[in-house]
């Protein structure tokens, strides 16, 4: 699957305004991931977001808007990822509030 570039940009520039250390890019589940040490927090994913969860927290964000379920292949759902929608991250201060939430989850 085709990701947004537009997208991974201006995550970058998130990650670089809120000045999130040791964030590395590499290609995961055909999208564009952003990577703390070996543990990926996001990956931009056709022109939406996968974001990292706790278990703990699951339901809840999964109760937000702009939020599904993150499954590949038809498999079961994670319970670690949700998707969240293009338009839920259309502007910025939100894009940068789901970045910090899933940062969070892997410092």
């Amino acid at each position: 699957m085709a990701y947004d570039r537009g997208l991974v940009e201006r995550i970058a520039d998130v990650v670089d305004r809120i000045g999130l250390s040791g964030v590395r890019q590499k290609g995961v589940f055909g999208g564009r991931g952003f990577l703390i040490g070996k543990r990926a927090f996001a990956i931009v994913w056709g022109d939406g977001l996968i974001v990292k969860t706790t278990p703990a927290d699951y339901e809840t964000v999964l109760a937000e808007a702009g939020v599904t379920l993150f499954r590949i292949d038809g498999e079961q759902p994670s319970r670690n990822w949700v998707v969240v929608a293009a338009e839920a991250i259309a502007d910025d201060p939100e894009l940068t509030e789901w970045i910090r939430r899933a940062a969070a989850v892997v410092r």
